[in-house]
């Protein structure tokens, strides 16, 4: 009778198991407002920066990516946390290790704009392209549409 019951439970959680599967397709559902946020944010975020590194005006111009920076940290966040499709796993998290070296970068920009440093700002700015399209190449067959990075929302030249 008690290895029935345990049959019973282990059949049963089996069966939820089975039921919390999410899909690519409620994946991308779940994604693309968290994504859609962190670029509406990053279009007001970086209204006047490209300005800003022309005129010279660099250490201004940090503040945009700093405060783009910590967007992305949030949107990292919120994404991680969101259920995955099994069979997508280790894409999802290797996406999401490239999402996590593209706040790295930022960061790293708005620290050589503070520093004035626009030669190393612009050698970062063309590591942060590369990695935007290594991040994207890895969720293509997603299909996503915000949570595709465009780098020339980025560009610190």
């Amino acid at each position: 009778m008690a290895v029935a019951l345990v049959g019973l439970a282990l059949g049963l959680c089996a069966q939820g198991a089975l039921a919390a599967e999410v899909s690519r397709d409620e994946y991308v559902q779940s994604a693309e407002p968290i994504c859609k946020a962190n670029t509406e944010a990053n279009k007001r975020i970086f209204k006047g920066a490209k300005d800003q590194v022309k005129e010279g005006k660099l250490k201004a111009a940090s503040a945009h990516f700093f405060k783009a920076k910590r967007a992305l940290a949030k949107t990292v966040r919120q994404l991680t946390h969101l259920p995955e499709p099994t069979t997508d796993e280790a894409k999802l998290k290797k996406w999401l290790g490239y999402l996590g070296t593209e706040r790295d970068l930022l960061g790293r920009i708005a620290t050589a704009l503070a520093h004035e440093d626009k030669a190393a700002a612009q050698e970062l700015s063309v590591r942060l392209n590369r990695n935007s399209n290594l991040a994207n190449n890895t969720v293509l067959a997603f299909g996503f549409d915000y949570c595709r990075i465009d780098p020339g929302r980025f560009s610190a030249k």
